[in-house]
Parts: C-alpha cells; structure tokens; sequence
C-alpha cells in the first residue's frame, strides 16, 4: 500500500505565501551581499577577469547600488499582490541598505575595532540608501494602484499626499547626505560624531 499525500491545508499554503513573501523582501540584501561578493573578490586583480575586468566590475558596482537604491521596485508589486504584511514591505525597504551597512562595517574590521567598524557601517551612504528605497517604493506603491485599478480593483489612488510625502523626504535625504556639496556637509556631523563616541 502506497501512502497518498494529503492535500494541503489553508495553514500549510498561508506558510508558504509567508516564507515565499519573505523571500522576496530579502532581494535587495541578496543583491547587495552578492554584487558586494563579486567587487570584493575581483577589485586590485585584473588578471583574475583579463580584458572584461574593467566592464565587469562597473556592472557588479552598479548592480550593488541597483541593490542599495532602486530594487524594491522589482519586489514590491509582488509583496503587495501576495497581500504582504508592512512589517514585510518595510523589510523590503530595509534589508538592502542593512546589507550594506554590514557588509560595509565587516569590512572595517581588517582596519578598525568593532565599534568602531559598525559606526562605519552606518555611514552616509547607508542612510541615503533608507531614503532612496523609500522613494523608490513610494512610486512602486502609486504604480501598484494604478495598475489594479486599470485592472478594476480599487486599491486607493494612485496618488496621495503620503506617498507625495515619503517620496519627498527620501530623496531629501539622499539629497542631503550624499549629493548636496557632494555629502560634505553631512560627512562634518557623522565624523562628529565619530569624535563624540571613540575619542
């Protein structure tokens, strides 16, 4: 007698949605850990890659801050159609610069002790990339709706004065920490703040 599978049950399929939801909330980091990966193993040693060094590490660069800035656009239509929780769609937003940050401060080890090596990780770069995944995702969000409502699904407009705000701000914020006078200014309050902790 051959035992049969038991059809699954509504539990096991909302795990799955669940795990497969996180999954997808991870992308970002699994971008930026793995383009991080790529320019850390090959970066001083053209003779690994030959000719194609040069473009290649460019597009694992590129790819990174495709991870840290702009990815959550891939993951969010998806996250919000499989019905995401915000404590997933935030992680989605998050986990790219938090991979970032790690990476960053894991490298600082080989130069700094440990507290020292996680302020670096939280650098300005890792704050812009907060900002510019929030934006980013405030326009995935407003593309979201107007897409389900071409489809006949009302899911709010596309447009509101929350999604105009956060979009906003996030690019104030990559505005302020790393373009404004090319970040110097804000560079002056995270060394201040440097000084205050270690020194």
């Amino acid at each position: 007698m051959t035992a049969v599978d038991s059809p699954p049950t509504g539990d096991s399929l909302d795990a799955g949605n669940r795990a497969g939801s996180l999954g997808l909330s991870l992308i970002p980091a699994a971008i930026v850990i793995a383009a991080s990966a790529f320019v850390g193993s090959f970066a001083g040693h053209p003779d690994r890659l030959g000719g194609a060094y040069q473009p290649l590490m460019n597009a694992g660069v590129l790819l990174r801050g495709f991870g840290m800035f702009l990815s959550v656009v891939i993951v969010w239509g998806a996250l919000r159609s499989r019905g995401a929780s915000r404590p997933l769609l935030a992680l989605a937003i998050l986990s790219g610069p938090i991979a970032y940050g790690i990476v960053a401060a894991i490298g600082m080890l080989a130069y700094f002790p440990p507290g020292q090596a996680a302020y670096y990780g939280i650098n300005p770069i890792f704050i812009a990339t907060i900002g510019g995944q929030c934006a980013a995702a405030a326009v995935a969000e407003a593309v979201w709706r107007w897409r389900s409502r071409r489809r006949g699904q009302d899911r709010g407009r596309p447009v509101t004065w929350r999604l105009a705000m956060v979009f906003v701000v996030g690019l104030a914020v990559v505005f302020g920490t790393v373009v404004y006078d090319g970040g110097v200014p804000f560079f002056y309050v995270y060394q201040r703040g440097y000084l205050l902790l270690f020194t």
